[in-house]
């Protein structure tokens, strides 16, 4: 965007902006000089920096210091902890003073709900990767996923520095610290100083050093495209792939893993010779990406033929297990915003269990759904057995906060509610981490992340150990292992081995994006480099999501459902569902269809729109939908918009 607009500011933390946008979504370093701070403001800072950094061998005239960074650091609503880091790496095993230190002035009040920095008392000494016994090595040095206090053998627990406007917080470059999540609906902002030490080398400080000169996600569809054979990108006047939220196309190489498997993979499990044990590995290298992806363990990962079919046959078991335990009439929780398969399963269970049916609330604004704690208590109350929403709006784009819906449903009903995620829709376009939701279960499709057909879920250990699981008497009854050929309780009969091929080359595929557009090492474990695929992905999509809402403002006749706001992008998908008038939805794709727009309209299996569209849809036939990924390009957009227009 800034680009786009002719803005020159530098990348990396150098500068300040970029390095932090791909770090942490949602999080800016915004640079400036120093001078237009007051004078008055950076003597004060200076004189401590001054003392504190100064060797002691150094007379009192020579103590100076070195200006490293001045700017803003802002956090938007919605945006996620940071990851535990130290800023720069000690340079002796013996612990000595600092060599930079960090100042953060706060511009107004920061409550916890606004996310405050956390840090660990105590870490600049133990964070010393050269002492002796030392823990780890550099690795802390970076955000990346696994670090943790007890990582570095801290005793005391974390700090949440919560700040009055005014007030100042200065802490050394080798504390263990992060950035707290913003849940409140407002920007949370601090201005942010840096002081070096003289001697100290730039190329050790890390925040001085890093560079994403290599990273351009700019480059990331142009790129792509021709990896994906079903683009059609060599054709003259090829087609705009824009029904993404349908199903993406699959990735070259998830084709050829298929492909391979078919070839020479047809067998069952358990037998001594090549092609059975090609059939096995598939089934165990799946779940471990799959268990990569999602951010579990691979016992806790269960394949199936479909989402809708994994859901039908996780509610079958939920019945018996929450009927037997229910002492008080019940209540089920259900989103209305979601796609049937996360609503019609729900209604059955329920029907079944008597339990009365209650519906979470709605921001029509936005069409989201509201996760406040006053809006969430007038639904879940210590008689909720079951609360399930999706993740994002297969519908309209919206995406939702299950993070804090499923913190809201354990403590509102007193830890006897089981939460359920759908993250269908919003698995191609962002990071998808169960231990950071706190769900129960989640399902996802890897049809809908550049995979094949195929359904995934989630279950939490205890409850897939404890569950009754539909299964055949002589199938095993225990989750994956060696022992048991890396077959789970919950999957009935033989595997789509080739299908689970194609699961683990996808996963492959985005972890690949990490270092290929994302900033991370070609040799950085998967999960790391999926999370740095996420970025550039998200990067990506946030300029075809901006591009998309400023140029509909100027189409007078085209409306559009959900987040219109360019500046709130952080809370829609790339998807749109939009109604000329006029025009019937179907009417409308299919003149999309007819100049090149690939897309469809309906209801698309979702039941709100009468009760939730303001109007813009009068009945459920739903209204035409635009679904974007990684691989469609801005010219795209405007391929679109124009299309839009005209039609």
């Amino acid at each position: 965007m800034l680009r786009a607009k002719g803005v020159d500011l530098p990348v990396g933390s150098r500068a300040g902006f970029h390095e932090v946008v791909l770090r942490s979504p949602g999080r800016y370093d915004v640079p400036c000089d120093f001078e237009v701070f007051p004078k008055e403001l950076l003597e004060k800072f200076e004189c401590i920096a001054n003392e504190l950094l100064a060797e002691t061998e150094i007379s009192e005239t020579q103590r100076r210091s070195r200006k490293v960074f001045a700017g803003t650091v802002r956090a938007l609503p919605g945006s996620e902890r940071q990851i535990w880091h130290a800023d720069s790496p000690h340079v002796s095993s013996e612990h000595k003073g600092p060599h930079l230190l960090n100042v953060l002035v706060a511009t107004r009040n920061l409550s916890k709900k606004m996310g405050p920095t956390e840090l660990v008392p105590g870490s600049h000494v133990l964070t010393n990767h050269l002492h002796p016994k030392a823990q780890f090595s550099t690795e802390l040095l970076y955000q990346r996923v696994g670090n943790c206090p007890d990582k570095i053998g801290a005793k005391q627990l974390p700090v949440a520095a919560e700040m009055d406007a005014g007030s100042v917080l200065i802490f050394d470059d080798r504390i263990l610290h992060r950035g707290g999540e913003n849940v409140s609906v407002e920007n949370r902002d601090v201005v942010f100083f840096s002081y070096a030490r003289l001697d100290f080398d730039p190329e050790t400080h890390y925040e001085a050093f890093r560079s994403l000169n290599s990273y351009d996600h700019y480059k990331l569809s142009e790129t792509v495209r021709k990896e994906f054979p079903g683009l059609r990108s060599g054709l003259r006047d090829a087609p705009v792939l824009a029904d993404g939220a349908s199903g993406s196309q699959l990735h070259e190489s998830a084709i050829q893993a298929v492909q391979d498997q078919l070839t020479y993979g047809i067998a069952n499990i358990g037998g001594a010779y090549e092609s059975s044990s090609r059939a096995e590995a598939a089934v165990s290298t799946a779940r471990l990406a799959a268990s990569d992806f999602l951010g579990c363990d691979a016992q806790e990962v269960v394949f199936g033929a479909s989402m809708t079919a994994l859901v039908l046959h996780l509610a079958r078991a939920l019945g018996p297990a929450l009927h037997a335990s229910a002492a008080t009439p019940r209540n089920v929780v259900l989103d209305p915003m979601s796609h049937g398969a996360n609503v019609w399963p729900w209604l059955k269970l329920a029907a079944g269990l008597g339990a009365e049916v209650r519906w979470l609330p709605v921001l029509k604004d936005c069409l989201c759904l509201d996760t406040s704690d006053q809006a969430l208590g007038t639904v879940i109350d210590r008689n909720t057995c079951f609360v399930a929403a999706g993740a994002a709006s297969n519908g309209v784009g919206s995406i939702h906060d299950v993070q804090q819906l499923c913190q809201a449903a354990k403590e509102l009903s007193e830890e006897r509610a089981l939460t359920f995620v759908d993250a269908v829709h919003f698995a191609p376009h962002g990071h998808v981490n169960v231990r950071r939701i706190g769900c129960d279960f989640l399902v996802c499709s890897p049809y809908k992340f550049f995979g094949p057909h195929a359904g995934i879920l989630f279950g939490r250990r205890r409850l897939s150990e404890s569950l009754p699981a539909d299964r055949l008497d002589c199938s095993d009854d225990s989750l994956p292992s060696m022992a048991n050929g890396h077959m789970s309780r919950w999957e009935v009969g033989t595997q789509n081995y080739e299908a689970l091929a194609g699961v683990t080359a996808a996963v492959n595929y985005l972890a690949d994006l990490g270092h290929r557009f994302g900033g991370a090492s070609p040799s950085a474990p998967r999960p790391e480099r999926l999370e740095a695929g996420w970025h550039a992905i998200e990067a990506h999509e946030n300029d075809l999501k901006r591009r998309f809402l400023e140029g509909l403002q100027s189409i007078r006749t085209v409306h559009l459902l959900g987040e219109e706001d360019p500046t709130q992008i952080a809370h829609r998908t790339a998807t749109f569902a939009v109604c000329k008038e006029s025009l019937a939805p179907q009417e409308l794709a299919k003149r999309l269809c007819s100049r090149g727009i690939w897309c469809t309209a309906g209801n698309h299996y979702a039941g709100f729109w009468e009760a939730h569209s303001g109007g813009l849809a009068t009945n459920e036939e739903g209204m035409a939908r635009l679904g974007l990924l990684h691989y469609n390009s801005v010219g795209e957009v405007d391929r679109i918009l124009a299309a839009l227009e005209d039609a």
